[in-house]
């Protein structure tokens, strides 16, 4: 019984210890500037959408979103989660609002920095694109 209590309070100890050593905690790691920066679920930030928009629906990765597939990822959408057309607009607004050079394709460097205040401009709707098209998305873009 009494090594049983002694193995409990030590393990209990080395718990506590490795909870605080600054060396093997993740304060550590983030002072040394590896620690990405938490999103906001309710706000996530513009380039974090853009990073996962880039992953998860320019399917031909020419770091484009073209009009295609745009069109392809909101038919994608089950009829329950339509109603963030609701919010984004068709795929007509959505490419007038973004497409800054009128090109046709969403360009995730130019037109996303140079229609940053039409497109996905609020916290409302970068959230709504966010739960529609990649709600598992924890992607960080690169500090510049």
């Amino acid at each position: 019984m009494m090594a049983r209590c002694f193995n409990y309070i030590a393990l209990v100890i080395f718990a506590v210890f490795l909870i605080a050593n600054p060396v093997l905690s993740e304060e550590a790691t983030c002072a040394a500037g590896e620690c990405p920066e938490a999103i906001d679920p309710s706000c996530p930030p513009r380039d974090h959408i853009i990073v996962c928009a880039a992953e998860y629906l320019d399917v031909n990765k020419n770091g484009k979103l073209d009009r295609s597939e745009l069109e392809d990822a909101l038919d994608s959408l089950p009829w329950y989660a339509r109603g963030v057309l609701k919010i984004l607009g068709s795929v007509d607004a959505i490419m007038k609002k973004c497409d800054y050079d009128g090109d046709g394709a969403i360009s995730m460097d130019y037109d996303m920095e140079a229609s940053k205040e039409t497109c996905l401009a609020t916290c409302f709707k970068r959230k709504a694109f966010k739960s529609a098209f990649f709600p598992d998305c924890d992607l960080v873009a690169p500090k510049a």
